[in-house]
């Protein structure tokens, strides 16, 4: 059995402790300390020079990758008041004890999308503050296709037709699945199927007893991935590095790509465009996976005594346009922030352009169960899409459902 080569970051929940932790500096006195990777601390610095209401500031530069650890293992002596991190995070943080809730103003939340606040929901209350979201769009050769397909069962025959008529283009479309990727990249075309991951409880919280991978809507339209493969529409063994140098060279008309990839877009000598996923059923939305990050207060800063200032920055500087527009440059990726997200600098339009096609995207999971999920979904798409010797997709995904619901120890389980 093919497993999983890598896992996006921040899905998988990962043990909280971990040995060799770097040892932590005590927490002064009258001080708000923030956890912050490399790449956006000194911009933090920049937004509270005089810290506070009065109280200073002091940004402490961590690796991301072991900032879960870190905190598990600190006591309040050393504990952060404040991190910055993938959002996904905040449900495994928060049932730790480690997280306290951030309360935003209605005007305050009306200058984000419901769709991106959701994602750091744990038991109705919010977790975290978005600042910036990475999601994939799809890039189009206007060389080779000057006018942009309005469905994508247009896009598909307007591929297909193309590898055959051009001995040049030997990928249709420049969707990685193989070695090297992640789940994400078949995302929009499983969501435009009507499959999902969760479904939400009322209070806006993950709900594990509503697993997605098999609906009825969606194995009622699984044949379309059969029809995808056995017209080599979708290949299983396709890489990420081998999607995008077959798009660069002119070799594919279509490839789905993020922020991540900006300096390869920069790179291409040829005009392009970059937009949503045009919808495979009418009325089912393309959605695309959403990784958001941003700003998550720790139970460290009542012990503290600075919970009341660190929550007042949260919801009101880091919250505001110029600061997200900031922040979220920093790393060249899409700001959270509507009003920001309108005047992106980095990447310009392009960016922007990528951003906008997740206007409508689903956010990573953040419930710590979620990890169980990602190896069957990503192996039901790898067996559906191994050419001659596929399984049918209906199979596919109701072993992974199994699978999955198993996992979890209760769920929806589709009938035959």
């Amino acid at each position: 059995m093919r497993v999983m080569t890598r896992i996006l970051s921040g899905v998988v929940a990962t043990v909280l402790a971990a040995a060799g932790v770097a040892a932590v500096p005590a927490h002064a006195a009258d001080t708000i300390v923030i956890w912050s990777d490399p790449t956006h601390a000194q911009v933090i610095r920049d937004l509270v020079p005089n810290g506070v209401q009065g109280i200073p500031i002091t940004v402490v530069e961590k690796d991301p990758a072991n900032v879960r650890a870190e905190l598990a293992g600190v006591g309040a002596k050393q504990g952060p008041d404040l991190i910055w991190g993938d959002l996904a995070w905040t449900g495994e943080l928060a049932d730790a004890g480690l997280l306290a809730p951030i309360e935003l103003k209605k005007r305050i939340r009306s200058q984000f999308r419901p769709n991106v606040l959701v994602g750091s929901v744990v038991g109705g209350e919010q977790m975290g503050l978005p600042v910036q979201i990475s999601n994939l769009a799809l890039i189009t050769n206007t060389a080779l296709v000057p006018t942009q397909p309005r469905t994508f069962g247009e896009l598909s025959d307007l591929a297909l037709k193309l590898t055959k008529k051009q001995k040049k283009i030997t990928i249709p479309l420049a969707l990685p699945q193989g070695e090297g990727t992640s789940p994400w990249t078949t995302y929009p075309l499983f969501s435009g199927l009507g499959g999902y991951l969760f479904g939400r409880s009322s209070d806006g919280s993950i709900n594990l007893s509503d697993v997605g991978l098999s609906t009825k809507d969606f194995r009622a339209r699984a044949d379309v991935i059969n029809t995808w493969n056995s017209s080599g529409l979708l290949s299983s063994s396709l890489t990420a590095e081998q999607a995008k140098r077959a798009f660069a060279r002119g070799k594919s008309p279509f490839w789905l790509a993020g922020p991540e990839e900006l300096q390869s877009l920069l790179d291409l000598d040829f005009a392009y465009r970059i937009g949503s996923i045009p919808p495979i059923v009418s009325g089912v939305k393309t959605a695309p996976l959403l990784t958001v990050q941003g700003f998550m207060v720790t139970s460290f800063a009542a012990k503290h005594g600075v919970e009341e200032q660190v929550k007042a920055l949260v919801s009101t500087t880091l919250a505001r346009e110029g600061a997200q527009q900031k922040l979220a440059d920093a790393s060249g990726q899409y700001p959270a922030n509507i009003k920001a997200a309108e005047t992106v600098a980095t990447g310009g339009g392009r960016i922007r352009a990528i951003g906008n096609a997740g206007v409508d995207g689903v956010t990573m999971p953040n419930a710590p169960q979620a990890g169980v999920l990602w190896e069957p979904y990503a192996l039901a798409w790898l067996d559906s899409t191994a050419g001659a010797d596929a399984t049918p997709a209906q199979q596919a995904f109701r072993t992974a459902q199994r699978s999955v619901v198993a996992a979890l120890g209760g769920g929806t389980v589709p009938t035959e």
